[in-house]
């Protein structure tokens, strides 16, 4: 909130030292006041000097005048330095530390540098997304090779949830059964205890359930009854195909190909399976690979207000305006990233990748940009809520405290003969 007389230059800014200067001295004339309203009211002798003095005040100065005033003022009578816990009760205090938590700071040059790099870097591995997932793949095909992985992979043989029977073989079996769907771990953790291979398939609209219990030599299934047994054998056996071309499915994305809808499970199948093994839509490239460059972003930009907290403050932690700008930061660099990320997709889309174009978005990043957008929201609505008062509300409640008992009496002394 500021006050101004149509000057620029006589803008208030609440916190600076003139203001608690400024509030210092109306705090003693309203002390002085109260005094004589009190003294007006017990029929007791009235201090004429401070009468005197406040109906002598000059008015219509300009803020600056005032300031001058009140300083001079400071000067003469010895107040020594103002502060604001000095003329401030307890609840106003804390209502002003409220006040101060949920300001907003406004962005610096340094602010806008940081975001537009992050926001760079984030967008540059949106448009470079394949070439980037083919290095992750590189990195975890040697992982593949390692003995513990060989080991995993051995030691999870023969389970049911990699039945590749009629309806459900091929290179993007993993699609078709909750069996390699994260999402759905309890489903595929059931198969496991049971021995039993559970799906679902379509046929003239009708959908068919299948189970399976042994492999297509004719073999029964691996199966672990017990639960932590199923559990480390399911988690292994994960472990084992994350590191393939065709690593997992997105959490969830299996029941889509159980959906009514034949599109939804082409879609579904398709976005999967890609036009070549291993450059669908899948865990890695959609998760694991867009992670990294939205992870770049958040270490920038975290970095940089964590320094700038620790340069002016000498900690590193940050106060709620701190928090809340480096939330508007990360908003702008994400959506920088996800606008690319839906742009790719969509050209993807109109030259010919159809259900493939899916593996360009950037699910990490929009979930992220969807989550900052309701924290500045809900930012901007504290600072709202904590905000100083309206003039309309200040204005009410001035004319309120002149119908005051006080506020009569003075009324009422300043129209006495010997108050002049």
């Amino acid at each position: 909130m500021s006050t101004t007389d149509g000057n620029s230059s006589d803008r208030i800014s609440p916190m600076d030292e003139d203001y608690v200067g400024n509030l210092d001295a109306l705090t003693r004339d309203l002390k002085d006041i109260e005094m004589i309203a009190a003294s007006a009211l017990s029929d007791t002798p009235i201090d004429h000097a401070a009468t005197q003095y406040i109906v002598s005040t000059s008015t219509g100065l300009t803020y600056s005048d005032l300031t001058a005033h009140h300083q001079q003022r400071r000067e003469v009578e010895g107040w020594g330095e103002s502060d604001i816990a000095d003329v401030l009760d307890p609840i106003a205090l804390r209502q002003l530390d409220e006040w101060r938590a949920a300001q907003r700071f406004v962005w610096e040059r340094g602010d806008l540098v940081v975001v537009g790099v992050s926001g760079l870097m984030g967008a540059l591995g949106n448009l470079y997304d394949s070439q980037v997932d083919a290095a992750v793949l590189g990195g975890l095909s040697l992982l593949k090779k390692t003995d513990l992985l060989r080991r995993w992979e051995k030691e999870t043989a023969r389970l049911p949830i990699d039945y590749t029977g009629p309806k459900f073989g091929g290179p993007a079996h993993r699609v078709r059964s909750a069996g390699h769907d994260i999402g759905r771990f309890f489903s595929a953790l059931d198969q496991i205890r049971t021995g039993t291979f559970e799906g679902t398939w379509w046929q003239d609209g009708q959908r068919m359930f299948e189970t399976v219990a042994t492999t297509r030599s004719g073999l029964p299934f691996a199966q672990a009854p017990e639960w932590h047994l199923a559990v480390a054998l399911l988690l292994k056996h994960w472990a084992a195909d994350f590191v393939t071309k065709m690593n997992l499915p997105l959490p969830g994305w299996t029941l889509l190909c159980d959906m009514p809808n034949p599109d939804l499970r082409k879609f579904a199948n398709d976005a999967y399976a890609g036009t070549n093994s291993g450059d669908g839509l899948n865990l890695r490239s959609g998760i694991l690979t867009p992670g990294l460059g939205m992870l770049a972003t958040e270490v920038i930009i975290r970095t940089h207000t964590h320094l700038g907290a620790y340069r002016s403050t000498g900690s590193p932690s940050l106060a709620t305006p701190a928090a809340a700008k480096r939330t508007e930061m990360l908003l702008a660099a994400h959506a920088a990233a996800g606008a690319v990320s839906l742009s790719q997709t969509t050209a993807a889309a109109i030259v010919g990748e159809t259900a493939v174009a899916a593996r360009h978005l950037n699910i990490p990043v929009l979930m992220r940009v969807g989550m900052l957008a309701l924290k500045v929201r809900s930012d901007a609505a504290a600072r709202a809520e904590a905000g100083a008062p309206s003039w309309e509300e200040l204005l009410a409640d001035e004319a309120a405290t002149w119908t005051l008992p006080e506020a009569v009496a003075i009324a009422d002394l300043w129209d006495r003969p010997e108050a002049s």
